[in-house]
């Protein structure tokens, strides 16, 4: 039976079957699920997962909040696994149905949630119940830089990104930068896709620093840089730039520099540089699977942060810096601008020397790095995930006709 009015749902599935460390999108996708329980939202809100062949079911309110609780713990696959076949053999084979109605909206801030032989099952269904799909593009890096993608990811994100122009009502991206490459390459494949609509991300944390002992490499004055350990994040651009730092200075006067995040994408020969890298003196500290809170605690206590990335879709680590009042030396290239405003400064990604004079001077002019510190602390204001989440609700607005008055 139809119901009266028109629901939100909002697909974790990407949460669901989540599992191992924790990425900017699950953290992007379970701040969004908690915004959207506190938002303003002129229709009800529900939640919903895919199941691979079975099609898309309800997640009830507390399976939901012990799936929030638990992310970033490690989970087991195998019992998953089990769990799926246990539940495939009491109800038997069925056909694949979703719980939408026709006007519906069905909201998925995943990652290639539905991976692309459940694809033309997931049309049918959204063709079959008249649910308007709203997707979400973080960024079209494998698309506009391939040189930094082994051609099978080129090729999955590719088909992603064409699913979802093909298949959205509206796009929504987290940045202006963002948008403008996601219409781009719409008109490049020839895609008759709904309204591009950018909605920023929350910077809001959520914890606190951790107690205890300084970590490893972070006895001393440090700079952090937070990203993922991959070629277009430029890490080496700063190896070049602490090269030089020691080479015009005493090495105790040249704080350490940390680097926090996951391998990624072509970093083996960047990771053995700097193992061989022996004039370094360990001024260089690399740090993986780093907690919330630890990760709060390195924020607040080093000197300032880097961000010298080639080309982002947003640029998390920048607005997380500035919500912990510490200043930042960033590359201007592409969304990075549009987070960091006029509170940080900025260098050419390929500029060393430039880089470097920002760094040099943000290390050895207390003053200067105290003064943008008290700007950030009076100007900057955080931005929370339900304050995103109610972005996101009035841009889906055209999606759907708010209740009739009772």
């Amino acid at each position: 039976m139809k119901r009266a009015a028109p629901s939100l749902w909002y697909d974790v599935t990407n949460l669901v079957s989540y599992s191992g460390t924790v990425t900017g999108i699950e953290r992007a996708i379970s701040g969004v699920a908690r915004g959207l329980l506190e938002a303003d939202a002129p229709v009800p809100v529900r939640f919903c997962h895919f199941r691979k062949g079975e099609g898309f079911f309800e997640l009830q309110r507390p399976r939901l909040d012990a799936l929030l609780d638990e992310l970033g713990r490690e989970r087991s696959r195998r019992k998953r696994t089990l769990a799926a076949r246990l539940r495939k053999r009491l109800l038997g084979s069925r056909p694949a149905s979703a719980p939408f109605d026709a006007g519906d909206v069905l909201l998925n801030l995943g990652y290639a949630t539905y991976q692309q032989r459940h694809r033309p099952l997931v049309a049918e269904l959204f063709q079959r119940s008249g649910v308007n799909y709203a997707g979400f593009i973080y960024d079209l890096l494998p698309v506009r830089f391939p040189e930094w993608w082994d051609p099978e990811e080129q090729i999955r994100t590719r088909e992603w990104f064409t699913f979802t122009g093909r298949h959205a009502s509206i796009v929504l991206c987290c940045s202006v930068s963002t948008s403008t490459d996601v219409r781009r390459f719409f008109e490049e494949e020839g895609i008759e896709a709904g309204p591009v609509v950018s909605v920023p991300l929350a910077d809001d944390l959520r914890v606190s620093p951790a107690a205890g002992e300084s970590s490893a490499g972070t006895e001393r004055p440090y700079v952090l840089y937070v990203s993922t350990l991959e070629v277009r994040k430029n890490h080496r651009l700063l190896f070049q730039v602490w090269k030089e730092l020691l080479r015009r200075h005493e090495p105790s006067a040249v704080p350490n520099l940390v680097l926090v995040g996951r391998k990624g994408w072509l970093i083996g020969d960047f990771l053995a540089e700097l193992r061989n890298a022996h004039f370094l003196g360990g001024k260089i500290v690399v740090r993986h699977a780093v907690s919330d809170e630890e990760l709060a605690r390195l924020y607040a206590d080093c000197l300032f942060t880097v961000y010298p990335s080639i080309h982002e879709g947003w640029g998390l680590p920048i607005a997380e810096s500035l919500a912990h009042g510490k200043y930042c030396v960033a590359s201007s290239s592409s969304s990075i601008p549009e987070v960091g405003g006029d509170l940080i400064d900025y260098h050419d990604p390929f500029d060393l020397r430039g880089a470097l004079e920002r760094i040099e001077r943000a290390i050895f002019d207390p003053a200067y790095r105290a003064a943008k510190e008290a700007e950030i602390r009076a100007r900057y204001r955080r931005r929370t995930w339900r304050e995103s989440a109610q972005a996101i609700v009035v841009a889906l607005a055209p999606l759907w006709k708010p209740p009739a008055s009772a």
